[in-house]
């Protein structure tokens, strides 16, 4: 899979690296070490599009096949304010709701920032 040129684009890529990173984890099988050797460099300021050029297109291919499981129930009302990359290092954005725990980073093990609304 080619890369995205676009600066914007590829940080858009890395929010959803960091949003799947469970799922990739948990779909590398026999390539988890290689993930885990990426992530480690990510963790280190490796460049994202050198890290995501390494790795085996099969340990990142579910970034892109998206199927949308059957929801269970529906979430409580949002939490006022946005939850961002603790670390600045990509454009991840997220919504809480109610009921909920704050969303994670996985690569950096934190959660993310929260940020009220004003």
């Amino acid at each position: 899979m080619a890369l995205p040129e676009d600066p914007a684009a590829l940080s858009t890529l890395h929010a959803e690296f960091c949003r799947e990173l469970a799922v990739l984890r948990m779909l590398s099988g026999p390539r988890r070490a290689a993930l885990e050797q990426g992530v480690r460099r990510l963790r280190e300021g490796a460049d994202f599009g050198e890290v995501l050029r390494a790795l085996d297109p099969a340990v990142t291919d579910p970034m892109f096949v998206r199927v949308a499981p059957t929801p269970v129930a529906s979430p409580g009302p949002p939490v006022p304010g946005r939850y961002l990359c603790p670390t600045g290092a990509c454009q991840r954005v997220e919504q809480r709701f109610a009921g909920e725990g704050p969303p994670e980073c996985l690569l950096y093990e934190r959660v993310l920032t929260f940020v009220p609304d004003a």
